[in-house]
């Protein structure tokens, strides 16, 4: 029987087989999986769930109601530069898809955004082959199927952005390749720029890989083979300005956008850059060998894993026999050996992981750039096998004796992610793989259709594996909470020309004003600007570096940052929630100073409370508020500074008033413990529940505010208060201000903390009472002090203001920025930060109007730039074409 492995197909029929394979195994697995409309499922998990699904929603609001919101958006926090959350998460052209689907149905639109990224990553890279590396039969979608669904691709599918960087790697790759041979190296600029343009982040690592790939391009060229050394120089120098400059070129048509997300990093993802040069391994080399099994992925992968390195047994068997096929120049193989040993050591070398992650360390999903690794191999793997007639039989039982060796090596280590069956599938799929290819010589008409369908059966495993070990959000109770969302928000929404604030104490995510278009305090991004979390942190509420969570609020908190309505869930029945359909509203806050509000709304399932104390946007401020320092970790410090600030009277009284807990009971506690507040509390007996009761009596109505130690959290203490166990965001790494008790005099608390570990160290534990006569004087004081709003958008705002003290400054709850300009009755004025970063200007007596401007920082000389590029590359492209 003649082979069929030498058989010519058709381009585009090589090309249509290699997108429609990812596409329709990753379709079939979605519909097995019950994803909607085929179940009740969708394929919103973690990342995906908590930040991007909210990030769609703003993006077909913002380029169909809002296009100024493109620059900035006061649903991001008290208000945030939007062009580095565009650049890391938005500006993919794939992302146009979202326009077309209706609001409730995001999650299809996400689930067809993968399905079209997926295969399109196929697509390019079946392209690739074909284009530059003689790929005309049927290995020509074998491997790209490998590539299109690898085990990075899959365990990291729910980062839908980085699934650009994979579609566009096989293109520039070709590019510089052309550039290598000689050809023009404007596709090279375009592919590059345009990878820039629609992910930053992982196009980082592929530049860092083009360095390398281009000394390994040039080692297996063989152009130079009958050059001189002089010649041979030439070459290599010319090569290498032509790749530079093109590379040049291609960021500088980026620059439109590179170049204000660089500024903005400065103050968000790149300030958290690591300083420390750790050369230390950061596992056993040798268990890098687990992820070359069938399914090696579980949960725990996430947070601090192993480079996700898993390409398929045919794949990685020609990859492996690269070395040794003498079809490739030594030097070549040499080259790709050295590369290849620079991989592992990257992927295990704390400082040269690092390097790879722009010098950060990564918050979750370890290895970001193992993609780059898997494309190597899988390039390389399907040459050595198109060039190759079979394996020999040396090799095959090299490997099997390998096998063996690292089986019984993963099984003895016992990885969470692998299970016996696992090993033993993987096991027998290499043989029967070593097998084929002992034959591939026979030309046997079976033969690359069996390659193939393995390869399908094979991928199509890994990937059912790998996703059925993560949870996801039904789409019944995603839609319920949106539809409980608007119904919350629709009454109370700012209309045009209005701006307040609003906030709530339960949230599905910390995104939820992206979700429903509304000004709000909370967010969570990777470009988050840093100062906002300090300042959030300093007065007391959960934050980190790419988080800020409002949900332990304070009567003066809620007036200075202009939240005019604040949310609360009612209480359901048990019989509701348990409804499957129903999301259930897990709170995140308690917050019983609300009473101190009005309540003005109520539906099935919220309230609504009004806070007539909320602050303008804009308000003066005495001089002295310039020379206030927040510290960390005094939240109740750092608010009475503020609030002392603001009023141009000397208060005799505290705000917060210190309060005593009366009694300390113990359940539990090691005798000899007595009944100190800050101490060290030990579990009598460590296999019991031990508990520690902080009681007291409220002596007014007055909100009652407890700051609990930064050290104390999920993992060692369960918080209750009154026996029931008490709401609150449980993230946070600085002291927490915690609303126990209002609206009640004479009540009895009692604060309790359940020990979950056998010790635990209680510090810095204070009661406060808010002084609510004195807070009322100086809400009073500062209603004269407000700004007037006349006309709001995400980028201008106008106003008037009238100022009684010429000491006086103009203060903002905006974030300071460069890119706010703020003009005082036509003239332009000096801004400056206060308090850890909030906008502000010096301001004379008298009646005044305001307007703040907001223009993205270097904006024009980034679209300049691109500009330059692309006319520098157009010229030269046009003589390259008059030279031929």
């Amino acid at each position: 029987m003649v082979s069929d492995e030498n058989k010519k197909y058709s381009k585009k029929q090589l090309l249509l087989i290699s997108f429609a394979l990812p596409f329709t195994i990753m379709l079939i697995i979605y519909i097995a999986m019950g994803v909607y409309p085929f179940g009740k499922e969708t394929l919103l998990t973690i990342d995906l769930a908590q930040q991007y699904v909210d990030f769609f929603s703003y993006y077909r609001h913002t380029l169909l109601h809002e296009p100024q919101a493109l620059f900035y958006s006061f649903a991001k926090g008290i208000g945030g530069e939007m062009v580095g959350l565009w650049s890391y998460y938005l500006n993919s052209p794939f992302n146009l898809l979202m326009l077309l689907m209706p609001q409730r149905f995001l999650p299809v639109g996400i689930m067809l955004l993968m399905l079209i990224k997926i295969a399109s990553s196929g697509l390019s890279f079946a392209y690739l082959l074909i284009k530059k590396f003689e790929g005309s039969n049927l290995l020509v979608p074998l491997f790209s199927l490998s590539y299109a669904l690898m085990g990075y691709t899959i365990v990291n599918q729910l980062h839908v952005m980085w699934l650009d960087s994979l579609v566009f790697l096989p293109l520039i790759v070709l590019g510089l390749e052309n550039i290598i041979s000689g050809k023009k190296g404007y596709f090279y600029s375009i592919m590059l720029a345009l990878a820039l343009f629609s992910q930053y982040y992982l196009t980082y690592m592929i530049c860092l890989f083009l360095v390398l790939y281009f000394f390994f391009a040039l080692a297996k060229q063989n152009l130079t083979k009958d050059y001189s050394k002089k010649q041979k120089w030439a070459f290599f120098g010319n090569r290498f300005l032509k790749f530079a400059g093109y590379s040049l070129l291609g960021g500088g048509m980026a620059a439109f956008s590179l170049i204000p997300n660089f500024v903005s990093l400065l103050g968000g993802k790149a300030a958290h850059t690591s300083q420390i040069l750790d050369w230390k391994f950061k596992y056993s080399f040798p268990d890098i060998l687990s992820k070359t099994y069938l399914g090696a992925f579980d949960f725990d992968q996430l947070p601090s894993g192993l480079p996700n390195i898993f390409i398929g047994t045919i794949a990685l068997v020609s990859f492996l026999y690269y070395f040794f096929n003498r079809q490739f120049h030594w030097k070549e193989r040499a080259t790709a050996f050295i590369i290849t040993g620079i991989f592992i050591i990257s992927m295990n070398v704390d400082i040269l992981n690092k390097v790879w992650h722009a010098f950060q360390n990564p918050a979750w999903y370890p290895y970001r750039f193992s993609f780059v690794v898997c494309f190597f191999f899988i390039l390389n793997g399907f040459r050595s096998l198109n060039k190759s007639k079979a394996i020999p039989l040396w090799f095959a039982v090299t490997l099997l004796v390998l096998q063996t060796a690292s089986a019984l090596y993963v099984l003895e280590q016992d990885f969470s992610f692998l299970e016996p069956i696992q090993v033993l599938v993987t096991t027998l799929l290499l043989v029967l793989v070593l097998v084929l290819l002992l034959l591939k010589d026979m030309k046997y008409r079976w033969l690359p259709y069996t390659l193939v369908t393995i390869a399908v059966v094979e991928m199509s495993a890994n990937a059912t594996i790998d996703l059925a070990r993560l949870g996801y959000v039904d789409m019944a109770p995603f839609n319920n909470y949106q539809t409980v969302l608007d119904d919350f928000i629709e009454p109370i929404r700012p209309q045009e020309n209005e701006f307040y604030r609003i906030e709530k104490t339960f949230q599905r995510s910390k995104n939820d004003s992206f979700q429903a278009n509304y000004p709000s305090a909370s967010h969570f991004s990777s470009t988050f600007e840093t100062e906002v979390p300090t300042l959030f942190g300093r007065l007391g509420f959960p934050e980190s570096s790419f988080v800020i969570s409002y949900s332990t609020g304070t009567l003066f908190t809620d007036a200075f940052f202009g939240i005019k309505y604040y949310g609360d869930n009612n209480v359901m029945s048990e019989e509701f929630t348990k409804n499957s359909e129903n999301y259930h509203i897990r709170p995140n806050a308690f917050r019983p100073d609300l009473v101190h509000y009005q309540k003005i709304n109520e539906t099935f399932r919220t309230s609504v409370y009004e806070n007539t104390n909320a602050f303008s946007l804009g308000f003066t401020a005495p001089n002295k508020m310039k020379s206030v320092v927040l510290v960390d970790d005094e939240p109740i410090a750092n608010q009475e500074k503020i609030l002392r600030a603001l009023s141009r009277n000397t208060f005799a009284e505290p705000f917060y008033l210190v309060e005593n807990i009366q009694t300390v009971v113990t359940q539990n506690i090691s005798p000899n413990e007595n009944a100190a507040l800050n101490k060290t509390y030990t579990k009598a007996d460590k296999d019991k529940p031990a508990y520690i009761d902080f009681q007291f009596l409220t002596k007014s109505d007055a909100p009652y505010y407890m700051v609990v130690d930064s050290r104390i959290d999920e993992d060692n203490t369960h918080f209750r208060l009154n026996g029931e166990s008490f709401p609150y965001y449980k993230s946070y790494r600085t002291d927490q201000v915690f609303n126990l008790a209002s609206g009640t005099a004479n009540q009895s608390v009692e604060f309790s903390f359940e020990l979950l570990e056998e010790m635990l160290t209680i510090r810095d534990l204070n009661l406060y009472r808010f002084n609510l006569t004195q807070f009322n004087s100086l809400m009073n004081e500062m209603a004269n002090r407000q700004m007037v709003i006349d006309s709001f958008s995400q980028t201008k705002i106008d106003g008037r203001i009238t100022v009684t003290d010429n000491t006086d400054i103009f203060m903002l709850s905006i974030p300071y920025s460069e890119g706010w300009t703020i003009e005082i009755d036509g003239k332009a004025v000096d801004t400056f930060p206060v308090l850890d970063g909030l906008l502000a200007t010096d301001i004379t007596s008298g009646e005044h109007r305001i307007t703040l401007s907001y223009r993205t920082p270097y904006l024009t000389i980034g679209i300049f730039t691109s500009l330059f590029s692309a006319c520098i590359l157009y010229l030269i492209d046009k003589k390259k074409r008059q030279d031929h």
